[in-house]
């Protein structure tokens, strides 16, 4: 009986050295890992938000201006001309910019007729008038709604379909 005794013991010591082993690599697993977090200055998982944030699948909100804007153009050969936008629409920063963009929607729309009003024939042939129409509409939007900067308010004004100055 002291024989089988001894046998049982032995198979014990190999699986001593075993768990030993991987306890030794669970150790340095650990210890590599916190050296990392601490040489990184635990910047991975800030560097994963920074990624999420300049990931462009968020989709931009946008509000729409269906009305119709017909303005007279400022007159300078004394003939009457007109503008006719069929359709406005603004990406804005965020969801609250697009809920201040409509809780001053006939605020902004006045600003709007404003714009295109104080602008002649002449303006609106010239090269680039509907780029610089659009970025003149977009500052007068954001001084509405008071924002300084347009990555914070309106970032861009749509004009979808043409604009007509006759």
């Amino acid at each position: 009986m002291a024989k089988e005794g001894m046998v049982a013991a032995a198979p014990a010591a190999p699986k001593k050295g075993l768990l030993m082993i991987v306890i030794a690599i669970l150790l340095a697993v650990a210890i590599g890992g916190g050296a990392a977090m601490y040489l990184t200055g635990g910047k991975k998982h800030h560097h994963k938000e920074e990624v999420d944030d300049s990931d462009d699948s968020t989709p931009i909100p946008t509000v729409v201006f269906k009305d119709e804007f017909i303005v007279n153009l400022a007159s300078t050969d004394g003939v009457s001309h007109f503008m006719r936008v069929p359709k406005l629409e603004l990406d804005v920063a965020s969801e609250n910019v697009g809920a201040k963009v409509e809780a001053n929607r006939s605020k902004i729309a006045d600003r709007i007729s404003s714009t295109l009003r104080s602008k002649s024939m002449q303006d609106m042939l010239q090269p680039g008038s509907d780029v610089k129409l659009k970025e003149e509409l977009r500052n007068v939007i954001n001084d509405t709604l008071d924002y300084k900067d347009e990555r914070r308010g309106v970032r861009e004004v749509i004009l979808p379909g043409s604009f007509i100055v006759q």
